[in-house]
């Protein structure tokens, strides 16, 4: 957090501006505020890096990603934040197109509480699902949270994110492969770690099928990109395997002949630690000024792509510190990537000044 204080109470953070603590009025969209959280977990049953932005609370959001099949585990973690009583209707698509399931309408999360849902009751043994949260009375915070073990052994933890808006263009930075031959090892060992190979999820959300194509291109002349293609039919959900990429930095621009919406999936391998995962979102596109706080643990590095003119950047930036993005001509998409210890996790440069001066938040 920049120029801000964290207070709780009964498990609700409250972020609040130097303007609010000093009982100014804040002016609407004055104030950059950002909050975030990471976990470095360790134990039997999970292992890895798991990081989030604070969320404002909203009464509709889309997640793309988890997954329920053997060894793997989505949870649904919903939070409320006011003071009224909010009930909530999901909405569920996989490969299948839209889930029919009991439980879906009707869910309550009571103010200031928290409701968890196991999404393998819902859509059981399913790899490729997109959830979709829409909440009347209060807003809700909701995220999901996925934690992958095989046989005995934890391997990977990470939140999947609200994603942005439904678009024919979206981009992905921060695709950082690391460990791509230790990866291919174990896959020619037990076909289980096939999940470590990098994943485009893509859900199509109207009437009409989607022609998509991911662009991946590297941060330097010699990282080399590929390109993937496919034909997604309307209201599903599709996993697209991104082969053959190497050691390096990547940004993905996918594009569509209809609206659509895109994560990515990626693995961080080491011959010395256990598999870990992360869930990329697309980014939100913005030219205006904005702040990202940066963790005081590990290596961070911003992974930036300027909209017009195709530009890709990897910065490191200092452990604990705010980055701060200025306005600018151009509109560019920004992810950043956070390594501890082998681990992986990722954090978007959303904007929260919005908030008057307040910001009730969730940190799990």
């Amino acid at each position: 957090m920049n120029g801000a204080t964290l207070s709780t109470d009964q498990g609700i953070f409250t972020v609040q501006s130097a303007q609010a603590l000093g009982n100014q009025e804040p002016q609407q969209g004055s104030t950059l505020l950002n909050a975030n959280q990471y976990q470095k977990l360790a134990g039997a049953t999970l292992y890895g890096l798991a990081a989030t932005n604070c969320q404002l609370p909203a009464n509709d959001i889309w997640l793309l990603g988890g997954d329920t099949t053997t060894g793997r585990e989505s949870l649904l973690v919903m939070r409320n934040t006011s003071a009224v009583d909010a009930t909530v209707s999901l909405e569920i698509f996989s490969e299948g197109g839209r889930v029919n399931a009991p439980g879906l309408s009707g869910i309550s999360v009571v103010a200031g509480k928290t409701t968890v849902i196991p999404l393998a009751g819902i859509v059981p043994k399913t790899r490729s699902f997109m959830t979709h949260v829409q909440s009347s009375g209060g807003a809700v915070a909701a995220w999901i949270q996925q934690r992958t073990v095989r046989g005995l052994s934890a391997a990977g933890v990470d939140y999947v994110s609200p994603s942005p808006g439904f678009s024919k263009e979206l981009v992905l930075p921060g695709l950082f492969i690391r460990g791509s031959a230790e990866i291919a090892k174990l896959i020619a060992k037990d076909a289980n770690y096939r999940d470590l190979v990098p994943v485009l999820r893509v859900f199509v959300p109207g009437t009409d099928a989607a022609t998509v194509t991911a662009q991946v291109a590297g941060s330097n002349a010699s990282t080399f990109g590929t390109v993937v293609r496919q034909v997604v039919n309307a209201g599903t959900v599709m996993d697209i395997e991104i082969p053959g990429l190497k050691d390096g930095d990547y940004v993905a621009v996918v594009s569509a002949d209809q609206d659509i919406q895109a994560s990515i999936r990626f693995s961080r391998v080491s011959a010395t630690t256990k598999p870990d995962f992360t869930w990329l979102t697309a980014a939100e596109k913005f030219s205006g000024a904005r702040n990202i706080s940066i963790p005081t643990e590990g290596i961070s590095k911003l992974s930036i792509y300027d909209v017009a003119t195709g530009a890709y950047k990897v910065l490191p930036v200092t452990p604990g510190s705010t980055y701060r993005f200025s306005a600018g001509a151009n509109e560019i998409a920004a992810k950043l990537i956070i390594d501890i210890d082998s681990s992986v996790a990722n954090l978007s440069v959303l904007d929260q000044k919005n908030v008057g001066g307040n910001l009730k938040v969730n940190l799990r």
